[in-house]
């Protein structure tokens, strides 16, 4: 147990009783580092990242309930494990260590061979956290990989002409988008957000993947595509949850878009001349009933025309805006100023023109040209 991580911080007002306390862990093979008062705890425990901590309860100044409750208030130190010393056996005493956020409560007349083996039980218990913290963040860099990798990219279909911004606010995101093409010259665009950011809306993203290649075909609207997601969703993966979608078609070749939101935000549409807009049509959400009807809206476009769809992660944390009227004045502004900019540089420009480029929230923002 030579390993430097095995350092436990003893915390006593008493010379005499953090020497007795030292002596027998060191015995064991701890490394030990000490503090007199509650300043001294903070810091320490800040520098020395222990373990474990063993906290005097009476103690001058800032005693150990206030030194242990600053411990669990900094993110830095919240998840050190903490036993509280104390001489008082009374139950008001432990509850309030307990509720404070101690693991455990010592009374200084335990004997060696008690304060040797509460400290082994709770060092393995935190170790043990610390391994299952480690393969969790490690599986969460994985489903975080493997969900990107499912996300196409504007290289492969050129064809498709969009391009995106994509961020998560943690390893494993709600908003995702993809892009399939249905037939010649016509291809059907989608932005989602699975409501919540756990790491099960990452598992989602491939069955949204998989089912939409099977109803964006020339045999299905829109509108019966999103049905069809949510007939499957609402019965599978989203039994607890839902879905919120903007789905877009453009046929090039007859110079016809055809749209619909779902729960979703309205995209915005450029056209190559006159005003923005935006491009609403609302419906329910997928995924949360399995008998909801969709509809769909259609316009006439031309080459040069642009789209812009974004999850709600683009608006909701940095406008501050009083009303959906603001939010849709301020989307349009921006997207007016952006206009003439490169496809390949509008996503992330727009993102930034709305104040969204701090992680606050997942935003996904999709630009696709006619």
């Amino acid at each position: 147990m030579s390993d430097a991580s095995y350092t436990v911080l003893i915390v006593d007002d008493s010379g005499s009783n953090r020497a007795f306390l030292a002596s027998i862990l060191e015995e064991d093979g701890y490394r030990i580092a000490q503090a007199s008062d509650g300043e001294a705890c903070l810091a320490a425990a800040a520098t020395e990242r222990p373990v474990l901590i063993l906290l005097d309860v009476v103690m001058p100044g800032m005693d150990g309930f206030e030194a242990l409750r600053r411990l669990k208030a900094d993110p830095a130190t919240r998840r050190i494990a903490v036993i509280m010393l104390t001489s008082l056996g009374d139950q008001e005493s432990k509850l309030k260590a307990f509720d404070f956020g101690a693991i455990d409560y010592i009374v200084k007349s335990a004997n060696e061979a008690e304060v040797r083996a509460r400290v082994r039980v709770h060092v393995r218990l935190a170790k043990a956290n610390e391994e299952l913290v480690e393969a969790r963040a490690e599986s969460l860099k994985q489903i975080a990989a493997a969900q990107r990798s499912l996300l196409v990219n504007p290289s492969d279909l050129p064809e498709a002409r969009f391009s995106v911004y994509y961020r998560s606010l943690h390893e494993a995101g709600g908003d995702f988008y993809d892009v399939v093409p249905v037939s010649d010259g016509v291809y059907f665009y989608l932005m989602a957000d699975v409501a919540g950011h756990d790491v099960g809306t990452s598992y989602v993203t491939p069955a949204v993947k998989v089912l939409l290649k099977q109803c964006a075909t020339p045999a299905h609207s829109v509108e019966e595509a999103l049905s069809y997601l949510n007939g499957v969703l609402s019965k599978t993966i989203l039994e607890d949850n839902y879905l919120t979608a903007f789905a877009l078609r453009i046929n090039r070749r007859a110079g016809k878009a055809v749209f619909a939101a779902a729960g979703h935000p309205p995209a915005l549409y450029i056209p190559r001349e006159g005003p923005v807009s935006m491009a609403a049509c609302e419906n329910p959400f997928v995924g949360m009933l399995e008998e909801s009807m969709y509809r769909s809206e259609s316009m006439e476009v031309r080459e040069g025309d642009r789209f812009l769809l974004y999850t709600d992660g683009l608006v909701e944390n940095r406008l501050d805006l009083r009303s959906s009227a603001d939010s849709s004045d301020r989307l349009i502004a921006a997207a007016g100023r952006l206009r003439t900019l490169p496809l390949a540089d509008l996503p992330v420009a727009f993102v930034r023109e709305m104040g969204a480029d701090r992680p606050e929230d997942d935003v996904a923002v999709m630009a696709v040209e006619v």
